[in-house]
């Protein structure tokens, strides 16, 4: 008799345990796994966007182990935001330098402007995020592609001139093509 409890209470528990690790693993798996394919539908869609970079970005944040596809939203536009406003701090710290040849000293003078415009626009963005107006969302991050974009290219105008900022740059215009990407993942989600 004392075998058969011992058999029954031990297959129980078994049992039990299997079901809270199973549950554990569903929970615990789920977050990975959006921003997995999330990555996946980004990166193969948007040409200038890597699966690595989406992935490390999104998991950077905390949050995101939590996330549905409307917070990673969130999560990319608080991420190219921050990006944004460290570039515009870096340009700012880069341009104290006095001896910076005069070429240079102009091109960071239009990417600080460029990068400065592109912070109330990014508030904005976010605010029609949350209230689910994703078009309007988009045709704002779109906006804040041309910052990067046009700031490296500045650079080019003259031979031999290397950009202090491509990392900055690329950063955040990548950041911005994966904001947009799941910008319209929402907006195809809703239509």
């Amino acid at each position: 008799m004392m075998i058969m409890i011992s058999t029954s209470f031990l297959f129980s528990f078994t049992i039990f345990f299997m079901l809270i690790f199973s549950s554990f693993s569903q929970t615990y798996s789920k977050p990975h796994n959006i921003i997995q394919e999330t990555c996946k539908k980004s990166a193969e869609s948007t040409p200038n966007l890597t699966y690595k970079f989406c992935v490390t970005s999104l998991e950077s944040d905390r949050r995101s182990r939590s996330a549905n596809l409307h917070k990673l939203g969130l999560i990319s536009i608080d991420l190219l935001r921050h990006n944004v406003t460290s570039t515009r701090r870096e340009i700012k710290k880069l341009l104290r330098n006095k001896k910076m040849e005069e070429f240079i000293k102009g091109c960071l003078k239009d990417c600080v402007e460029l990068y400065s415009d592109a912070v109330p626009t990014l508030k904005e963005a976010k605010r029609e995020y949350k209230n689910r107006n994703y078009k309007d969302s988009n045709i704002k991050v779109s906006s804040i592609m041309e910052a990067p974009t046009t700031c490296e290219n500045g650079f080019k105008e003259k031979e031999g001139i290397v950009s202090p900022l491509t990392n900055n740059n690329s950063n955040v215009f990548q950041l911005a093509a994966l904001t947009l990407s799941i910008i319209n993942m929402n907006l195809h989600d809703i239509q």
